[in-house]
This record gives structure tokens, C-alpha cells and sequence, in this order.
């Protein structure tokens, strides 16, 4: 007997039958070698996207129906074809850990799908924990361990994840995010945490989260979040030059993709402008912002406070 058929009757008799099989409606990850580890990860990572995509569509379909009360069986509809494409989901997870129980990749991912969507927090870090201990070089769970111990005010646990997410990918911007969110909606908590000033703790979430938006410049949540984070700096009574604030904002409309993110970006901008102040650039922006929505009461409001300002400071001279 050669050495290939050797290997061959070998993996025969490892992934034979007794190796867990998917559901029939998800049976074309049967055909990918189930000897290939990391493939039928792969695929089944893909599959489950594509799923939580649909997903979403079901929900947005479901929300533009419910405007007329006639739609109520087809809504109903839209929910029972949401219920299943979770339970397919697990099914998916079910099988993927089965097959592979050392696998850090799919206890990631299992763990993170009972989290989210099945609320079923312990397992879901219990699967966490499974995945570091099969391979301590693998962020993402620590990066969920960061997400579970900052939501149940566990900071320490939560900023040690964190950081060794980053230490073993730099350049993820998401793992930038989510500490500099940390830091920014905690700040009292985790000055305290950290033995830092409440000023300190403020430029450290700083300095992340623009990292993370420079990590990815056409994310418009990631750059709208930063210029959004300029305003914590009254809370903590931090000096800061608005102008920075509306050059935030300038990077952000240039990954806006809708007339609403657009018009947004225009009216942040001016209030950076009034903070300045430099009523001259807020009107401007005002003025782009009301050629987007013309009817929108907040820019229509502070324009009017902007030139009445104006004309109360002219008269004074």
C-alpha cells in the first residue's frame, strides 16, 4: 500500500461516518473536505453572514410593511422566515463545533451567535474562554471577552482584554473602537480603574478612536463616532480647539453615502463652527445643510440665531 492511500483510508476512517453531517438545506458544506479544517470553517462563516444579511432584509421588510395593518399575515410571515434562518444558524454552529471541539475560530463564533442572539451570556464566554485556551494568538475572542467584561462593569477584566486583542492585531480598528468607547462613556470609572485623571482617560479614548478611523477612512460609523467624541471634552473639562472638531466632521461627510449622513456631517460641523466660534463658517455650513433638508428645524433654528446675533452685534458697533 502506498503512503497516498495510506493518508487516504486515514482520513476515510477519521471523517467517515461518524463524522456529524450538515442539515439536507445546508448540504452543499457537506461537500467541502471535511479533512480541510479551516475550508469548512470558512464556509460555514460565509453561510452564516449571508444568513444574518438575509436576516436584516427580513426585518427591514417586515418594518416597511407594518405601516399598513392589511400586511399583518405577511409581517407574521417575514418573522416565522427570521426564526428560521437563526435556527439554521445554530444548526450550522451545532454541527462546525461537533466536527471540530478544538477548533478557536468556530467556538468564537458559536460563542459569539449565543451571545447575541440567544442571550445566553455564560456560554457564550464559556466558549470564548475555549477558544483562547485552543489558540491564545486568536483576538477576536479576546476582544468579545473585552465587549462582555466593560458591559458588566468588570473594567479591569475588560481593558486587559482589550489591549491583548490589540497587541495581537494592531491594526483592527474595531478593537480601537470598542476601548476607546470604553474610556469615553466610563471615563469617571475607569480614571479611577487606572489611577489616571479623568482629562487623561479622555485623550487615551481620544487617540484610539482616531486611530481607528484613520485605520479605516471610508467607515462613516467609525468617522462619525470620533468627531462625535469631541464633546466629551466638556465633560471632563478638557480645552480643545473646535476647529479640530469640524475638520472631524469634514472626514466623516466624505464617507457619508446618504442625504442624511450628508446633512448631519453640515450641521456638526456649524456647531463645531458656534463652539469655535467662527459664525461666518457655521452659517455656511447651515446653509448646506438646509439645501439638503430644507425643513429641518434645528439648522433652520440656530441659522436664525446665527444672524440675529449678527444684527445685535452690527447695531452695537
Amino acid at each position: 500500500m502506498n503512503l497516498a492511500l495510506s493518508v487516504c483510508i486515514a482520513a476515510a476512517s477519521m471523517f467517515g461516518a461518524t463524522m456529524p453531517s450538515f442539515p439536507p438545506e445546508m448540504d452543499f458544506l457537506n461537500q467541502v473536505p471535511a479533512d480541510d479544517e479551516d475550508k469548512v470553517v470558512d464556509a460555514v462563516r460565509q453561510y452564516v453572514l449571508l444568513q444574518f444579511a438575509m436576516l436584516e432584509w427580513d426585518k427591514d421588510i417586515a418594518g416597511q410593511l407594518s405601516i399598513d395593518p392589511a400586511n399583518e399575515a405577511d409581517i407574521k410571515a417575514r418573522a416565522e422566515t427570521a426564526k428560521e434562518r437563526i435556527e439554521r444558524v445554530d444548526k450550522a454552529y451545532k454541527v462546525l463545533v461537533e466536527r471540530y471541539p478544538k477548533n478557536a475560530r468556530a467556538l468564537n463564533y458559536y460563542g459569539e451567535f449565543v451571545y447575541d442572539y440567544r442571550g445566553d451570556e455564560m456560554n457564550g464566554v464559556r466558549m470564548w474562554k475555549e477558544a483562547i485556551a485552543n489558540d491564545p494568538k486568536l483576538a477576536l475572542p479576546y476582544n468579545n471577552l473585552g465587549i462582555y467584561y466593560a458591559h458588566s462593569g468588570q473594567y479591569a477584566f475588560g481593558i486587559e482584554n482589550y489591549n491583548k486583542a490589540m497587541e495581537l492585531e494592531p491594526d483592527n480598528p474595531d478593537f480601537k473602537f470598542n476601548l476607546a468607547q470604553l474610556y469615553l462613556a466610563y471615563t469617571p470609572s475607569i480614571a479611577q480603574e487606572l489611577k489616571w485623571d479623568e482629562a487623561k482617560v479622555y485623550k487615551e479614548g481620544m487617540k484610539l478612536s482616531k486611530a481607528a478611523a484613520e485605520l479605516k477612512p471610508h467607515d462613516f460609523k467609525l468617522q462619525q463616532d470620533y468627531a462625535t467624541n469631541f464633546y466629551v471634552a466638556e465633560r471632563v473639562k478638557v480645552k480643545l480647539d473646535w476647529a479640530d472638531a469640524a475638520a472631524a466632521w469634514q472626514r466623516a461627510r466624505s464617507s457619508a453615502s446618504t442625504n442624511e449622513e450628508l446633512f448631519f456631517t453640515w450641521l456638526n460641523e456649524a456647531r463645531a463652527w458656534i463652539n469655535k466660534p467662527d459664525k461666518s463658517k457655521a452659517e455656511a455650513c447651515l446653509q448646506e445643510a438646509l439645501k439638503i433638508i430644507p425643513t429641518n428645524k434645528v439648522a433652520t433654528r440656530l441659522l436664525a440665531d446665527l444672524r440675529s446675533d449678527a444684527i445685535g452685534t452690527s447695531k452695537a458697533e
